[in-house]
């Protein structure tokens, strides 16, 4: 599912490389200006110290690795929601509408009726009229925020 507004791949890992890339040269400056070390070796030279700079290494880029496969996976997870609030909102505004439909059969019918009061049928043509401009201002405006948005669901 492609969205606009969904996490970008690698977004995480694309800092995380060159922190990692960072702390490794800034752990060679500090053994060289602060140890007092003869030569300044970007790959150490002992074994121990090769190992630290690499374990920490993989940890900030699998760090990197690990918070964008989670915050990819949030992004879809928020999607689906959006996409099925979208869903369940247009299944209410359908209901609503045959609600609607099946009232204006029951007022065309009332109409028809000589026994039906005229009064009580004046209310329910204003209940009717008013929902049906409340659904349409709702309407415009999901068409107006769409238009603002971009989101063309």
């Amino acid at each position: 599912m492609k969205r606009k507004d969904m996490t970008k791949k690698y977004f995480f890992l694309k800092f995380s490389i060159p922190f990692a890339l960072s702390y490794w040269f800034i752990d060679s400056a500090v053994h060289y200006f602060g140890y007092g070390e003869l030569k300044f070796e970007v790959i150490p030279s002992g074994f121990n110290e090769l190992w630290m700079r690499c374990v920490i290494f993989i940890l900030l880029v699998a760090f990197g690795v690990f918070a964008d496969y989670h915050t990819n996976k949030l992004a879809v997870k928020d999607a689906e929601k959006h996409d099925n609030y979208i869903s369940m909102l247009g299944t209410t505004r359908q209901i609503l509408r045959n609600f609607l439909t099946n009232m204006l059969l029951f007022r065309s019918e009332a109409e028809n009726s000589k026994d039906y009061d005229s009064d009580i049928l004046k209310l329910f043509n204003e209940v009717i009229d008013d929902t049906m401009a409340q659904i349409d201002n709702y309407d415009n405006m999901q068409k107006a925020n769409k238009e603002i948005t971009g989101d063309h669901h």
